[in-house]
């Protein structure tokens, strides 16, 4: 992984200077030093680095590991310490954020460097094979949806419409979820930024539907459906509308965002063409 993103957390400004020179020299973009584990977390959801080089004992009431545990929850990325302290308690807490390396300073550049090649190789393939996980799991959703279209085209019964759909739901969930925590940084701690996040996912859900082999032109605060998966049978049988109806409420409950999701459906002179807007509550 050429021309990383480093974050470097390091409370001794010429040791912090040394590590980014060396960083820069091997090709690499510093994107922050930070002195303190709160500087390290403001830093890291701004920039989104691909690796973090941390010590563990810094100034204030957050140390390295602390720092790198709040970060990873938010977004994946490795992490290397770099400490002068080898006790076994401290290299205990270190294990459990499960660092790509735990180096001792003094350190040669070297072990450094060999380090630093070693974690963004093993991300490079992690990230790879999430990629393909995703991709097996939106090929698992698009064809239940295909699969399922013979049987709603022939009019599903009503009494029948509620647990296809539950069954859907849960397909959906089990399939969809893990991607959307990690893109868009909701893995454990939810997030504070409720405008922000309504935006990220509003390009999320209409990526999804753009995948899922949908027309889809996203908005501010809503996307909208130009063209249906399924065409003018969607006219015909309202089962196809819930199932998106199901997509997008789903999802959007995984935000954790207070509000709600509106739909339109069959606007203007080709339908269908649908609208999903969201709505967050007003801060009281």
């Amino acid at each position: 992984m050429p021309d990383a993103k480093i974050l470097i957390i390091e409370d001794e400004c010429i040791t912090a200077m040394e590590i980014q020179k060396k960083l820069e020299l091997w090709g690499h973009e510093v994107v922050g030093v930070a002195g303190s584990g709160e500087q390290a977390i403001e830093i890291a959801d701004k920039t989104i680095p691909d690796l973090v080089l941390a010590d563990i004992i810094l100034k204030g009431d957050m140390d390295g590991i602390d720092a790198v545990e709040h970060i990873s929850k938010r977004m994946n990325i490795s992490a290397i310490y770099l400490t002068a302290h080898a006790d076994q308690n401290t290299f205990k807490r270190a294990k459990i954020t499960k660092p790509s390396g735990y180096v001792i300073k003094p350190f040669d550049d070297k072990e450094l460097k060999f380090n630093i090649e070693i974690a963004l190789y093993n991300k490079e393939i992690q990230t790879g094979e999430e990629d393909l996980k995703d991709k097996e799991r939106l090929r698992a959703v698009t064809d239940f949806i295909l699969s399922s279209t013979p049987a709603l085209t022939s009019k599903m019964r009503i009494e029948d419409t509620g647990g296809f759909l539950k069954e859907f739901a849960r397909f959906f969930q089990n399939n969809m979820k893990p991607k959307f925590d990690r893109e868009l940084g909701l893995n454990s701690e939810p997030r504070d930024d409720a405008e922000q996040l309504l935006q990220e996912y509003i390009v999320w859900i209409s990526n999804l539907f753009s995948n899922l082999g949908f027309i889809v032109q996203p908005h501010l605060e809503e996307f909208w459906i130009q063209e249906c998966l399924w065409g003018t049978r969607a006219i015909d049988n309202k089962v196809f509308c819930l199932m998106c109806k199901a997509m997008t409420e789903l999802s959007f409950m995984w935000t954790g965002l207070e509000g709600s999701v509106e739909h339109d459906y069959r606007l203007g002179l080709r339908p269908p063409l649908c609208r999903f807007q969201y709505k967050l509550e007003d801060e009281k």
